[in-house]
């Protein structure tokens, strides 16, 4: 948040819109390891199995493999903006580290070794934060600097994840082969890379048709605004990775009414921090909106967004604990199920929006997707039998 706020203010539009727009595309990566690896490592773990250990093994050298994949896909990303191979390097650098940290989290977490991920994380924000401060007071805010500091941010914050994730990771990954993952996509990842497609068509399909109908430019207003309720989905993601393996061993262990009473604290927290982010969004847009965003042209946009996001992000906080909780309870076929139906209403939506209003006015149509998509995880919530 830090970085992108930084380059807001240093930075041209366009230099921030891509910026933006290549965090959206990692945010993507972070989610398809999450549903390749991160789910189905989670259902391993809980086996505690020999067959089980080897699994581990192949998720770890999948995780490399698409770690590899991923950089490569935001080099080719920056290279259709910017002709620069340094920045399409650093930025391949950068997706590759940060992914294959993604996966290192969820282990941990689902491993209940919470510290080592609180760690890992207060390293990569310090050493972020540090070096963006440094940037920004020598005046050396560039694309190219930022995506340095997010490849070195990753790279030191790695180890703190502990030597046994690391001799998994970078020496029996390469002993193992991809059976066992192949055995976890056929049984939960196959069901949760199509939910994560599709919610990415419901959450963030106005990311993509902006940036290419209208280029980085057009979408930074609306990055903008995104930024100012990263907070509240930061909470969110960093929670759901806890409240997931917690959940799943109250489940197996039929701790039932425990874990009720879980979900319901998991959704109070939510909106708590969604109703202090979208406070300290409107303090920032009614008093500070010249400071924050210096393009007076196009501040109504930034404000029609903030007030679309912070609908979204409300949806989302109610939606989540639901989608966790199912996610606990292996079902992952009919999660995907609503997430698929969810973003065809979605994204023909986002489309018609931007043909007909500004491209601010897109988001309307991922509200109307999340809605949707509310709707139907709390309809297959209460069909769960506990």
């Amino acid at each position: 948040m830090v970085l992108a706020l930084c380059l807001m203010q240093k930075g041209s539009a366009e230099e921030y819109g891509l910026f933006a727009f290549l965090l959206v595309t990692q945010a993507l990566a972070n989610g398809i390891s999450n549903a390749l690896l991160g789910s189905p490592v989670l259902i391993a773990l809980s086996e505690n199995t020999p067959q089980a250990a080897q699994s581990i093994r192949s998720f770890m050298l999948a995780n490399l493999l698409l770690s590899f994949l991923f950089a490569a896909v935001q080099a080719v990303i920056v290279l259709s903006f910017v002709n620069s191979i340094d920045i399409a390097l650093v930025y391949a650098i950068s997706a590759f580290t940060t992914t294959l940290r993604w996966f290192a989290r969820a282990y941990c977490n689902n491993n209940h070794q919470h510290s080592k991920v609180v760690t890992s994380d207060a390293l990569y924000s310090l050493v972020s934060l540090t070096a963006a401060v440094t940037l920004y007071l020598t005046s050396n805010v560039s694309l190219f600097s930022f995506g340095l500091i997010t490849a070195a941010a990753a790279v030191l914050a790695l180890p703190a994840l502990g030597a046994d994730y690391a001799k998994l990771q970078f020496v029996r990954a390469f002993k193992a082969n991809l059976k066992g993952f192949v055995q976890g996509f056929q049984r939960q990842g196959k069901h949760a890379l199509v939910g994560v497609i599709s919610t990415e068509g419901t959450l963030n399909s106005h990311s993509y048709l902006v940036t290419i109908l209208f280029g980085p430019a057009g979408f930074a207003p609306i990055a903008a605004a995104a930024l100012l309720f990263r907070p509240v989905m930061v909470v969110l993601n960093s929670l759901t990775q806890i409240e997931r393996p917690r959940l799943r061993s109250m489940l197996v262990e039929n701790q039932f009414e425990e874990a009720k009473a879980s979900l319901s604290r998991f959704r109070v927290i939510n909106m708590v921090f969604w109703l202090l982010n979208s406070l300290a969004a409107a303090v920032v847009l009614i008093f500070f909106i010249n400071i924050y965003w210096k393009d007076a042209l196009s501040q109504p946009a930034l404000i029609y967004a903030a007030i679309f996001i912070s609908l979204i992000r409300l949806s989302r906080s109610v939606s989540s604990p639901f989608s966790v909780f199912l996610q606990a309870a292996d079902k992952f076929k009919d999660l995907s199920l609503v997430t698929v139906k969810s973003s065809l209403l979605t994204i023909p939506l986002v489309y018609v929006s931007l043909l007909v209003f500004a491209p601010s006015f897109s988001l309307l149509g991922i509200l109307l997707g999340e809605l949707f998509a509310l709707c139907l995880l709390f309809r297959l919530y209460r069909r769960v039998k506990l």
